[in-house]
């Protein structure tokens, strides 16, 4: 739907609910002039109540013509208000206690043509019987007076709770009102800042190169229009920009390829061809970088030197590609019994070295130490299992040096001191060797 269409809806709604709020309080106000009414009436019929109640009384004082006229009168008055009740519109409950007030008014009526008869025909009427008299008088006015009481709070009450129902009906017509018109308007508000941000979003992917996607907005609406504009203007740039974007593809598919290629270049840099792990140069610059994070974090990190023991024996017996698969295997399980946080490099020939990092307690270095050493034993070749055999030097950041040259000095001089115990019919090493025992 058009958004004026939905604003003239919205326009003709309010005069609806506003015509009906109207009609509400029209209908309001005529109950209350009823209830009005019909308490004046009452009223009134009360004041000719307590008239006939005093003229009654003359009447017992005097017993003379003039106190009978007067009291007939007042009857008639009190009929004739009680008549005009009557026709009154009220409910069952209303009608039953004006009836009971008419018929006390007979019940009056009969006693006062007794009274009249009485006097007409001079008739003495001894103390009991004027007292009788006396009596059945004011027990119809009292009944008259309870029933007229009864009549008026029952008026009352009805008059008040008929306001009360349409003061909550006023109030739920107006609230009803309030609502219907937030929410068309919310609605309205909400579908118009859609296809806003609708429209702005598919100027901001133009404005980002983006020619293929549409603007999708209902049809037969002004941002439906706007949107059929907008995407003709888009196909007529998109083929305006077809040759760029297949030339800039191009360019793109190059790049990656190049990319890829230059990824390829370095890892084959920084790894060993064979083993697969960092190489002498990589590991060199790594843990440079490792030992400067240690000195600002204070951090304990710990170097493994690692040399095959039998090696040599292997390669030379059993030829280069075998010993090419020990190399392969060692490597591989190093890294199976290393942490993630862990590296591991072939620093040269059967030559491995391995930096720890964090390391809080030394035990957990000879953990690792140990792990290492079980990483040589049982090397399936050619249908046989061979026991390589591992000798591992120790050196600890900062406790055996503060540059990767210290600590390689100390962790080799370590393991060869290591392979020395182990094997000891194998030359004496050099002197620069410091024999550090772990």
């Amino acid at each position: 739907m058009r958004i004026s269409k939905r604003l003239k809806l919205l326009v003709v709604l309010c005069v609806i609910l506003a015509l009906a709020h109207g009609i509400a309080l029209l209908n309001q106000r005529t109950m209350m002039i009823r209830s009005f009414e019909l308490i004046n009436h009452l009223t009134e019929v009360q004041l000719r109540v307590d008239l006939l109640r005093s003229n009654l009384w003359l009447l017992q004082q005097f017993q003379d013509q003039k106190a009978i006229n007067d009291t007939t009168r007042a009857l008639e008055n009190l009929h004739h208000h009680i008549d005009v009740a009557l026709a009154l519109p009220m409910d069952s409950t209303e009608l039953k206690l004006l009836n009971s007030l008419k018929r006390h008014e007979d019940n009056i009526g009969v006693l006062l043509n007794l009274s009249r008869q009485n006097f007409i025909n001079q008739q003495p009427v001894d103390a009991n019987g004027t007292m009788v008299l006396t009596a059945r008088y004011s027990a119809i006015i009292q009944s008259m007076s309870e029933d007229l009481l009864r009549l008026q709070t029952q008026v009352v009450n009805k008059a008040r709770r008929m306001q009360v129902q349409h003061l909550y009906f006023n109030g739920i017509l107006l609230s009803l009102i309030a609502i219907l018109v937030t929410l068309f308007s919310l609605q309205t508000l909400a579908r118009f800042k859609m296809h806003l941000s609708t429209l702005k979003k598919g100027i901001k992917d133009l404005a980002a190169g983006d020619l293929f996607s549409k603007v999708k907005m209902p049809k037969g609406e002004e941002f439906g229009e706007v949107a059929e504009e907008f995407n003709r203007m888009k196909q007529e740039l998109l083929a305006a920009t077809h040759k760029r974007d297949q030339l800039q593809k191009e360019v793109e598919d190059q790049t990656q390829r190049l990319q890829i290629q230059q990824e390829k270049l370095r890892h084959m840099a920084e790894h060993d061809d064979l083993t697969g792990v960092l190489n002498r140069g990589a590991a060199n610059v790594q843990i440079e970088l490792a030992i400067e994070r240690c000195k600002r974090q204070q951090q304990q990190a710990a170097l493994l030197f690692i040399d095959l023991d039998r090696f040599k024996p292997i390669n030379d017996s059993l030829g280069h590609a075998a010993g090419d698969a020990v190399l392969k295997e060692i490597a591989k399980r190093l890294q199976h019994s290393l942490r993630a946080s862990d590296m591991i490099a072939r620093f040269g020939g059967d030559e491995f070295i391995v930096w720890l990092e964090p390391v809080h307690k030394y035990e957990e270095i000879e953990l690792v130490a140990s792990k290492i050493r079980n990483t040589g034993v049982a090397i399936p070749l050619k249908e046989q299992h061979l026991d390589v055999g591992l000798s591992i030097g120790i050196s600890v950041y900062p406790s055996d040096g503060h540059t990767l040259a210290a600590l390689l000095n100390h962790a080799d001089s370590a393991m060869y001191e290591t392979k020395k115990q182990r094997h000891p019919t194998m030359p004496s090493t050099s002197a620069s060797h410091d024999a550090v025992h772990r």
